[in-house]
């Protein structure tokens, strides 16, 4: 198998700890959501008033894009069946489906948002 160049796959090259810029922070407005490509998959990036969360931007119920979900009291809602998960961990909040949505650990960097590649966080059932 011949590696792909992470310029190739759509993501910058990943610092020592793990972690790729993949948006400046001033095109992601409070209150506001930004689909990312991380690699081959995409990263939904949410600004609320708690922080900037990054989480896969596909449902894990109904494998649907979660960009332009409504986001409310630290949760987002897919916006095909109404699963409900909790944007810190990822943890489904309504019964609708018991899969977790993906978390990826983020932080702001020199005016960059950036997403650890290595870790992805996902809560216990």
């Amino acid at each position: 198998m011949i590696p792909i160049p992470p310029a190739l796959a759509g993501e910058a090259a990943a610092s020592a700890d793990g972690f790729v810029a993949v948006l400046a922070q001033d095109e992601l407005p409070r209150d506001g959501q930004r689909s990312v490509p991380l690699g081959f998959s995409r990263v939904l990036l949410c600004h609320t008033a708690d922080g900037i969360f990054a989480v896969a931007d596909v449902c894990p119920h109904a494998l649907q894009p979660l960009a332009g979900a409504e986001i409310s009291n630290g949760t987002i809602r897919c916006p095909k069946h109404g699963a409900l998960f909790a944007l810190g961990t990822g943890k489904p909040q309504n019964g609708v489906t018991a899969h977790p949505l993906r978390v990826y650990p983020v932080r702001v960097r020199d005016g960059q948002i950036e997403i650890e590649t290595g870790t992805v966080q996902s809560p216990s059932r």
